[in-house]
C-alpha cells in the first residue's frame, strides 16, 4: 500500500463527497464535506490519497494557537483527521500519520509545531498519532463535545518542545 498526502484542489470539494465515517464515529468527527462547509477561520484541505483514489482527509488550522492556550505561537492545528470507513483498518491511518511529519513541515515551513486534540475514547486513533511522531502533552482539553481529549504535538523544525 502506498499513500499519498496533497493539497485539495482548489474549487474541487467534490472530492470529499467519497469520504465517510462509519455512524459510531460521527461523534469523533464529521463527515468531511460537511466539516469543511461548517468550518470557521483559515482551514487548509489535504487529502490521503492511495492510488488515483481520496481515501482520507485533514485540514490544517492556521490560527489553532489563537483558539488554543496550550499550541505554542507560530504552530498549527490537525483538524479533522479521517479515513473513509471502507479503507479502515489497513493500516493506512497509521501509514499517513507517519507521513505527516514531512509534508507538514514543506507545506508549512513557518509553522514550528502541529498540535491536535484525540478524544480518550478513542485509543486507535490516539496511537496512530504516537505511531507519527506525536508526542501525548500530558495534558487534557475539555472544551471538545465528546468528552475530555489528550492534547497531542509534533514538532516541526528542530527547536525543542517548550517546557
Amino acid at each position: 500500500m502506498t499513500i499519498e498526502l496533497c493539497p485539495l484542489p482548489p474549487g474541487r470539494p467534490d472530492l470529499l463527497a467519497a469520504i465517510t465515517l462509519p455512524p459510531e464515529q460521527h461523534e469523533f468527527a464529521s463527515p468531511p464535506a460537511l466539516s469543511m462547509a461548517q468550518a470557521d477561520g483559515p482551514r487548509d484541505g489535504h487529502l490521503i490519497v492511495e492510488g488515483d483514489t481520496p481515501v482520507g482527509f485533514f485540514t490544517i488550522d492556521r490560527d489553532y494557537a489563537r483558539a488554543h492556550d496550550f499550541a505554542d505561537h507560530g504552530s498549527v492545528g490537525l483538524r479533522m483527521f479521517c479515513i473513509d470507513g471502507r479503507h479502515q483498518r489497513r493500516g493506512i491511518a497509521k501509514a499517513a500519520c507517519r507521513a505527516l511529519h514531512p509534508y507538514l513541515a514543506r507545506q508549512y515551513p513557518e509553522a514550528t509545531a502541529v498540535y491536535l486534540t484525540v478524544n480518550h475514547r478513542n485509543p486507535g486513533a490516539r496511537a496512530a498519532y504516537l505511531g507519527g511522531g506525536f508526542i501525548d502533552t500530558g495534558e487534557d482539553y475539555v472544551g471538545g463535545a465528546a468528552g475530555p481529549q489528550h492534547v497531542m504535538r509534533l514538532a516541526l523544525q528542530d527547536a525543542p518542545a517548550p517546557a
